[in-house]
């Protein structure tokens, strides 16, 4: 495998590296369109606060950095951190479904060979499931949204048991992240986030293709849409920080179902995981440090609503 990887090509191994810094930039402009509704906010916090929660996904398990995110930019820019988390379930919802799209692509466009046959009949199974899963997280989260008056004097009434003080921080965080479930109003806006998470996605398929390129990999267009979406899907699994191991069998057994072995198959997942492990790794950290983070800050919790909200919450 270290011969695979040494023989990689610098040069594109650097513009993996660039793709996968430009895609923080994506991600920030969209986040930036989710967050709009509830507030204007700068690009440069969002940009800081995705550095810092990416690289403490790096680093913490259960990807506790989604949490570390949402905390920084609700200091950095006085809004409400359960409000800030419930947009980025609005992101991940999005990358969700983009994800799902790649995934019925991959699926659809790749010929298994024989033995993998009957798992590739099972990937497809699978995909149209958590697509079914999907439709119904989002109907919740509607649901939710357009009640979520009604559900929480409804909880307020259940927990009655649970003195008043804990039951009123409960409301508090569920009401703001139900603030935070927002959609963009304007349809240019509505077009500008569908757009950021194709490109997104584009720019991550283009990290694959540039990998496969650098090992001289010879595969055909369609594998970067499937092996991208096992590799997304696949760290969903609980695993070590940063994606160690679930993200790597998933990639290897990726290649297999195109005749890849598995110690190509493996070298690719160990530089493409490299290619963001490290500099995000190390951006974040430096974000950290230049900004004089606190880390009792970042694990402070929700925070303080906005001004006008407390009034308006229920319970």
């Amino acid at each position: 495998m270290w011969l695979v990887i040494r023989s990689a090509d610098p040069l594109l191994f650097c513009l993996v590296i660039g793709l996968n810094l430009f895609q923080y930039v994506i991600r920030a402009w969209r986040w930036g369109l989710l967050i709009e509704p509830i507030q204007k906010t700068v690009f440069s916090s969002r940009l800081y606060a995705l550095l810092i929660g990416f690289a403490a996904n790096c680093i913490l398990p259960a990807r506790l950095g989604e949490i570390i995110r949402a905390n920084y930019l609700g200091q950095r820019e006085r809004l409400s951190a359960s409000s800030t988390f419930g947009t980025i379930v609005v992101e991940r919802i999005f990358d969700g479904l983009t994800l799902l799209l790649f995934l019925m692509i991959g699926l659809l466009g790749t010929t298994f060979p024989e033995e993998w046959r009957s798992v590739g009949v099972s990937l497809r199974a699978t995909g149209f499931f958590m697509l079914g899963a999907y439709v119904l997280l989002i109907s919740f989260l509607i649901g939710f949204k357009v009640k979520a008056k009604l559900f929480l004097n409804l909880l307020d009434r259940m927990l009655f048991l649970v003195p008043r003080t804990f039951r009123s921080r409960i409301i508090d965080i569920l009401w703001n992240f139900s603030l935070g479930l927002t959609i963009p109003r304007r349809l240019h806006h509505w077009v500008l986030v569908v757009f950021y998470s194709l490109l997104l996605w584009f720019a991550s398929l283009g990290q694959i293709k540039l990998v496969e390129l650098s090992i001289r990999l010879d595969m055909p267009p369609i594998a970067p849409f499937l092996v991208m979406a096992m590799a997304s899907f696949g760290v969903m699994i609980p695993s070590a920080p940063g994606f160690i191991g679930t993200f790597h069998l998933s990639v290897q057994y990726a290649y297999l179902f195109y005749g890849i072995g598995k110690e190509e198959g493996l070298s690719a997942a160990v530089l493409w995981h490299a290619s963001f492990f490290f500099p995000t790794l190390i951006l974040g950290l430096l974000s950290f440090l230049l900004l004089h983070v606190s880390p009792s800050a970042l694990a402070s919790g929700p925070g303080n609503p906005k001004v006008g909200e407390e009034a308006e919450r229920p319970g």
